[in-house]
């Protein structure tokens, strides 16, 4: 027995469901737009937060070395499982690296809570209690990893971390520890 669809175009349901499916596209599409602005070869914000003594992290006072800059949270488990990660790249990287983990909007209990916890790191930690630092990398979600060049500019950006994610940092930090730092960056370094 045959029934009766109504047309697709008539039928309130699937017109609500074809707006959804268009706005979903949108905002999609202005998400990629957004992070246009955080693309490769673009220089970030250089403005990091102040470290638990209260001194300025730049990532202008880095240049000439690599920096990574991982945007995380407390609540978060692949953060919590990033960080330890990212301590031994800096110890076994020394100097040549710098990593900036950046706290985003945890309290200060639970944000002293975690810096207790990895008290003999290499990592330099900064807190974004309100926000503004990660809304100027427009971060999303957590983990947010962003590799910086010598010369201080986007070199790659991860998100989430796992296995996969941590072979491709690796290869990213590899390449520019391997690549003829830019002319701009060996200036600045020796002066």
């Amino acid at each position: 027995m045959l029934a009766w669809h109504p047309s697709p175009l008539k039928d309130p349901i699937m017109r609500a469901r074809r707006h959804s499916l268009l706005l979903m596209l949108a905002l999609c599409l202005a998400s990629a737009a957004s992070w246009a602005k955080l693309d490769r070869g673009i220089e970030p914000p250089d403005y990091l937060g102040k470290t638990p003594d209260r001194d300025e992290v730049r990532i202008s006072q880095f240049k000439g070395r690599i920096v990574l800059v991982t945007f995380w949270a407390s609540w978060c488990g692949p953060c919590r499982r990033e960080l330890p990660v990212l301590d031994a790249l800096k110890k076994t990287a020394g100097d040549r690296l710098e990593i900036v983990a950046v706290n985003v909007k945890d309290t200060t209990e639970d944000y002293r809570l975690i810096r207790r916890q990895l008290k003999k790191t290499g990592l330099i930690f900064t807190h974004d209690i309100d926000g503004a630092i990660s809304d100027g990398y427009d971060v999303k979600s957590y983990p947010n990893l962003y590799v910086i060049d010598q010369a201080g500019r986007i070199s790659a950006a991860h998100i989430g971390f796992g296995d996969e994610s941590l072979d491709k940092i690796l290869r990213d930090v590899n390449k520019l520890l391997l690549a003829p730092a830019p002319a701009a960056a060996v200036t600045q370094a020796t002066n």
